[in-house]
């Protein structure tokens, strides 16, 4: 991979740009600790979802990741965040031609665009987090939601009182569906005669930043009988807790850890450590400099899917149910249960 020109160490600056409706995060060089030499710093770019920052999840990881990574690797990171999903073809398309090393893209709503510039600018490598994608220099990550989804299903059929639980999502797309169908897996093999709600907030990627229409779907799902709600929502979630607030119900927290958001309540939050996997992109491009070297799949067993420790939840949940989700979770790792898609249950 070709290194760029020295980029001197700054704070961190908001710069607006109005032929792309842009808010920008740009920060300063990694201190070169492990990382290409000094006088070659890598340029990557991180593009989040519109008004990803501060979601309590998903995006708020990723930032954090590639500030971390900033820390430990020799690399100059800038955060891309359109103001609207209408302007994300112009936000990439500026960056695009910015002469970055790298740019690491969080979900997939942004596959077309990428897919367009990708083939004008195929000296620039993209790496599409949530995505299998593989087409000349674009890279997709994916994790195994699945495995982490199949211990809320076991969790949620364990504490619920009524036998019926639900799973919302935002959109229903591939990497929603693995989330979908471990919980399902997890709650009929924990117990077989329960009942399962599924619903999704949209059938567009609005469905990811709506909490509103996930608070009055929760509810619906809260007086219809489910006890416990797992929602796979990105920033929509926070209206799935909310409802769950309101109503005095459970939820499992999703992406980062919301367990302090209604203690108690929130039973757990499944950990997707996107931030693991930014840093883990950052240190192998610094430190091999080829694309090929990035890793393509997290799970369990990486550490980037996980359960949070119950601190706050652990009179509801229980020292019993604890173990029993943590000699489930050696079984998923060393591949005794299947999580994922199956012709029928045990």
């Amino acid at each position: 991979m070709q290194r760029k020109s020295p980029v001197c160490a700054k704070p961190v600056l908001y710069i607006g740009i109005l032929i792309a409706c842009l808010s920008i995060l740009a920060s300063g060089c990694g201190n070169g600790k492990n990382g290409s030499s000094s006088e070659n710093p890598l340029k990557i770019a991180l593009m989040i979802t519109p008004r990803g920052l501060n979601d309590k999840g998903f995006n708020d990881y990723a930032y954090d990741g590639l500030k971390e990574a900033e820390k430990k690797y020799n690399i100059v990171g800038t955060v891309i965040e359109p103001s609207t999903m209408q302007d994300h073809e112009a936000s990439l398309r500026f960056f695009a031609g910015q002469k970055f090393d790298a740019i690491i893209a969080v979900g997939v709503a942004f596959t077309d665009t990428i897919r367009k510039i990708a083939s004008e600018q195929p000296e620039l490598n993209f790496y599409v987090i949530d995505s299998d994608i593989d087409e000349g220099n674009i890279r997709g990550i994916s994790f195994r939601e699945d495995e982490g989804a199949y211990l809320c299903g076991c969790l949620s059929a364990r504490i619920s009182k009524t036998g019926k639980v639900g799973f919302i999502g935002g959109v229903k797309i591939p990497v929603i569906e693995r989330f979908a169908i471990g919980f399902r897996n997890g709650v009929l093999d924990t117990a077989s005669s329960s009942e399962i709600v599924e619903r999704y907030i949209s059938n567009d990627f609005s469905g990811f930043n709506n909490a509103e229409e996930a608070s009055n779907l929760a509810q619906e799902m809260y007086h219809s009988g489910c006890d416990v709600i797992f929602p796979a929502a990105g920033a929509s979630g926070l209206g799935v807790i909310s409802a769950a607030v309101k109503t005095r119900n459970y939820v499992i927290g999703v992406d980062m850890n919301q367990d302090s958001l209604a203690p108690g309540l929130v039973l757990t939050s499944m950990l997707k450590r996107v931030d693991l996997v930014v840093e883990d992109i950052a240190r192998s491009l610094s430190q091999h400099g080829d694309p090929a070297s990035v890793k393509r799949s997290y799970g369990l067993k990486d550490g980037a899917i996980g359960l949070t420790d119950f601190q706050l939840s652990f009179k509801v949940v229980g020292e019993e149910i604890i173990k029993e989700l943590g000699r489930i979770r050696k079984q998923i790792i060393d591949e005794k249960i299947i999580t994922g898609k199956r012709e029928s249950h045990k």
